[in-house]
C-alpha cells in the first residue's frame, strides 16, 4: 500500500507551539536577516570563534575555513527552512478537520463522542458517509441490523463506535492535495534546517578540536 500522509500524522507537528510560532518567520525573519547590522554580525561570528580558540582549522585548507558569506548563507537556509515549516503549518491549520486537530487519535475521538452521540449528528454524518464511503457505511448498518435482534443496546453501542470511527477516518484523509502540500513543505523545511545546523556544528567542533 503506497504511503500517503494523513492529518493524524501531520498533527503530531502541526498542532505544536513551535509550528504555530513558525508562521511568523517569513515576515519577521526577512526583516532580521536582511538587516545590515545582522549581516555584519553573522559574517564575523565564525571569525570570532577562530580567534578565541586560535584554531589551525581556520587556516588555508582547514576544515573550518570559511568564505565571507558562509554564515549568512547558512542563516538564509535556516530562514527558508523555517518559512517552509511555517507555510506547512498555515496549510495544516487551514485544512485539517477539527476532529483530527482536537483528538489526534481515533480512539480518543470515539471515546469522547460516544457520550454525546445523538440522532441529529448521526443523520448529518450518515448523509456524507453514504456518498463518500457507501460500502463501509452499509457494512456498519448491516452489522447493526444483524445484532439488534439479539441485543439492541449492545448493537447500538457497536454502531455508534463504528460510525464515529469511520467518520474520523474519513476526515483524516480529506483534502489530499493539502495534505501532500503540508507534508512536502514540512519535509523540505526539516531537511534544509538540518543541513546547515549540522554543517555549522561540525565546523565549530573542528575549530575547538584542532585549536
Amino acid at each position: 500500500m503506497p504511503f500517503t500522509p494523513t492529518w493524524e500524522l501531520l498533527s503530531s507537528f502541526g498542532s505544536s507551539r513551535f509550528a504555530k510560532l513558525s508562521v511568523f518567520v517569513p515576515v519577521f525573519g526577512y526583516f532580521i536577516i536582511f538587516n545590515d547590522a545582522f549581516v555584519a554580525l553573522v559574517g564575523s561570528s565564525m571569525e570570532w570563534a577562530c580567534i578565541a580558540f586560535q584554531s589551525v582549522a581556520c587556516g588555508d585548507g582547514g576544515f573550518a575555513k570559511l568564505d565571507n558569506d558562509f554564515m549568512l548563507r547558512k542563516v538564509v537556509n535556516i530562514y527558508i527552512a523555517l518559512s517552509a515549516i511555517g507555510l506547512s503549518t498555515v496549510v495544516f491549520q487551514g485544512f485539517c478537520p477539527h476532529e483530527v486537530k482536537k483528538f489526534w487519535h481515533v480512539e480518543d475521538y470515539v471515546a469522547e463522542n460516544t457520550k454525546v452521540f445523538h440522532h441529529e449528528f448521526n443523520r448529518r454524518i450518515r448523509s456524507v458517509l453514504n456518498k463518500s464511503v457507501p460500502k463501509d457505511t452499509s457494512r456498519i448498518q448491516e452489522t447493526f441490523n444483524r445484532y439488534k435482534e439479539y441485543d439492541r443496546p449492545k448493537a447500538s453501542e457497536m454502531y455508534d463506535r463504528d460510525i464515529l470511527a469511520l467518520w474520523f477516518s474519513f476526515q483524516n484523509t480529506r483534502f489530499e492535495a493539502a495534505r501532500w502540500t503540508c507534508f512536502v513543505f514540512f519535509t523540505v523545511g526539516v531537511a534544509l534546517l538540518t543541513y546547515p545546523t549540522v554543517t555549522v556544528f561540525l565546523k565549530v567542533c573542528a575549530i575547538i578540536i584542532m585549536g
